[in-house]
């Protein structure tokens, strides 16, 4: 018998390595490629974070350098905040990042990232013309001249700077942040918040630029009636119509030609001008009757139709517009242009509300009052054209009182009525409230008095549900005075009225008019507690209630009423509250199928997502734009 030897090593060759090791290597290998992969990834995360920390950074000293109006350091600051927002971009562009995006827990963070950074470099490359120009920019007034052709300079840098903005604001609107970590889900409402209000000044700088130069007499000599309404004495759009000023208006040249007050003008037995269907069973005959009464409604672009026609009708000149601003605003104006001299008192922007709505009722006679208000009114006309400390400052502040509604300009000129249809300044109320229902408070005074100037109020109002394709609606209305009546009734007679309308001396009868959602309804109404029988009127396709609330010291008067929205109109919300003698804006918005507490159990189910997207999506549009 033969055996066949086989070489060793072929014998071996037939033999199969154990698994073990290859696993391990290969595990091994994967281990090294998942931490070598991991390690780009948080070298990347940290690159990512750390030039977005200094993009925020760069944005607030950008920021700051445009209100100190220190041009070199605006445009080092635009500078930093391209390359470092750009970095960002490029960085959370590539293979890396996009990686993340999927992964589980962090893929909607590290898609925010993404999306914020990119937003960023629209915003950071649209805004430099602007920025370049502000830096160059020289006094917008002089001599008692406004500079029209720096004005007109300014329209297209502007326009640039307002279509990047809502281009960067559209990139991160829309995002989902509930899943964010905390620190990021912050930084990116806060920025969306910032987004907004920057979307809003530029809009509203847009529209200004355009309109100004045809306003301000670019094309002719123009005559508009200022109106300073006096918020001691409260109406929808603010205060009483008081003192008045007509000034004529040539290429940008603005001078006061006659001045005098409310009281001026006849009361008329019929109404000046034709009323629109609903005016007068809303508003009672006064409102047409009296000048002083035109501002009973919160839609100014009607009460300047109102003061034109007893304007005109008085053989006046025929007016060009009606502008109106209170002295709110004007404390916002001399914080921007510094203080002013009336009548041996200087006018700050920490005294000039109390200086005028409050010391000429307690110091003044009736005739005394009225010459000061005309000299307050002159001296502030006169800083306004005069030489600019700081036009920047000057612009902000204008843009507040716009947006508090406490700075309203109507032109009657067609073609700058459509210019301005879309701005706060012209004090419209929208006639469709669309996807989104907007509701409106407005206060009048009904004591006769100037107790307006204790009267603090705030508003409420949250969705409870839906029905039918309708929104439920709950609103409420707080009253106050800070004085006691007890404390009120030893003030002149000039500040609580003479008690002819029935009201104690002390307290004050507010009359509320209460707006719904067109195409809605409102019900339920209750005053202190107790159901009152208040009649719904048709305004303009508003349910309108009015009902009177006694006032009668710091105790708060609760005033609550339901409504519901039109069929469809399922998004967010916005309310509109006429404002008062404190800074700021009472306005708010609430969300759709609002989780805020409600004043009485919810009996609806909360409403169906909107067409238009969340609130985030797509935000109400306040009421009166």
């Amino acid at each position: 018998m033969r055996i066949l030897w086989l070489p060793r090593r072929h014998a071996r060759g037939n033999r199969q390595p154990p698994a073990e090791p290859v696993i391990r290597r290969v595990v091994l290998s994967l281990l090294v490629l998942v931490l070598l992969w991991l390690a780009y990834t948080a070298w990347l995360v940290w690159r990512v974070e750390r030039d977005l920390t200094t993009a925020r950074a760069s944005a607030e000293s950008l920021s700051s350098a445009v209100r100190a109006e220190d041009g070199s350091g605006a445009e080092r600051a635009l500078a930093q905040l391209q390359l470092s927002s750009a970095t960002a971009d490029g960085h959370t562009r590539g293979t890396g990042w996009s990686v993340l995006t999927r992964l589980p827990v962090v893929g909607d963070d590290a898609d925010g990232v993404r999306a914020t950074s990119s937003s960023l470099v629209s915003l950071a490359g649209g805004v430099e013309p602007l920025v370049r120009q502000v830096s160059e920019l020289g006094p917008l007034s002089h001599s008692g001249r406004i500079d029209l052709d720096q004005v007109i300079e300014l329209q297209q840098p502007v326009a640039t700077a307002s279509a990047a903005v809502g281009q960067a604001r559209g990139q991160v609107r829309g995002l989902d942040t509930s899943s964010y970590a905390g620190p990021l889900r912050t930084a990116v409402e806060s920025y969306v918040d910032d987004l907004d209000t920057l979307d809003g000044l530029l809009s509203g700088a847009a529209t200004a630029t355009r309109a100004l130069p045809a306003l301000l007499g670019a094309d002719g000599h123009r005559t508009y009636l200022l109106v300073v309404q006096n918020n001691a004495e409260i109406r929808a759009t603010g205060g009483l119509p008081g003192a008045w000023a007509e000034l004529s208006v040539d290429d940008g040249a603005v001078r006061v030609r006659g001045q005098g007050t409310a009281s001026d003008f006849p009361v008329r037995p019929t109404s000046a001008a034709a009323l629109a269907d609903g005016e007068q069973a809303v508003y009672s005959d006064l409102y047409g009757r009296y000048f002083q009464d035109a501002t009973f409604t919160p839609d100014f672009t009607r009460a300047a139709a109102l003061m034109r026609a007893h304007w005109e009708g008085d053989q006046h000149d025929k007016l060009d517009g009606v502008v109106s601003i209170d002295p709110v605003a004007l404390s916002y104006v001399l914080a921007a242009i510094g203080p002013v001299g009336v009548e041996g008192t200087t006018l700050t922007s920490d005294n000039a509300v109390p200086q005028l709505l409050q010391r000429p009722y307690l110091d003044r006679d009736p005739a005394s009052q009225d010459a000061f208000f005309a000299a307050a009114t002159r001296a502030v006309v006169g800083a306004l054209t005069g030489d600019q400390a700081s036009p920047t400052e000057l612009v902000r502040a204008l843009a507040r009182a716009v947006d508090e509604h406490r700075l309203y300009v109507a032109p009657f000129a067609d073609e700058l009525a459509t210019e301005l249809q879309d701005s706060a300044v012209l004090g419209a109320v929208d006639g469709d409230d669309g996807d989104h229902p907007n509701v409106l408070v407005a206060l009048n005074d009904a004591t006769g008095s100037k107790m307006s100037y204790y009267l603090r109020h705030r508003v409420s109002v949250h969705a409870e549900g839906c029905a039918e394709d309708r929104q439920d609606l709950r609103g409420t209305l707080t009253l106050s005075q800070t004085l006691t009546a007890e404390e009120a009734s030893k003030l002149p007679v000039s500040v609580t009225g003479s008690g002819d309308h029935g009201v104690p001396l002390g307290s004050q009868l507010v009359a509320v008019r209460l707006y719904g959602p067109t195409g809605g309804s409102l019900s339920d109404v209750t005053v202190a507690g107790a159901a009152v029988p208040a009649q719904i009127q048709q305004l303009a396709g508003r349910p309108v209630a009015t009902v009177a609330a006694l006032v009668t010291g710091p105790d708060e008067v609760q005033v609550t009423w339901s409504m519901t929205g039109a069929p469809g109109a399922r998004g967010a919300g916005a309310v509109r509250v006429t404002p008062g003698i404190e800074a700021g804006s009472l306005d708010s918005t609430f969300a759709s199928g609002s989780t805020s507490p409600p004043t009485r159990p919810p009996t609806r189910a909360a409403c169906s997502a909107t067409p238009s997207g969340s609130p985030k999506d797509s935000p109400p549009r306040r009421p009166g734009r």
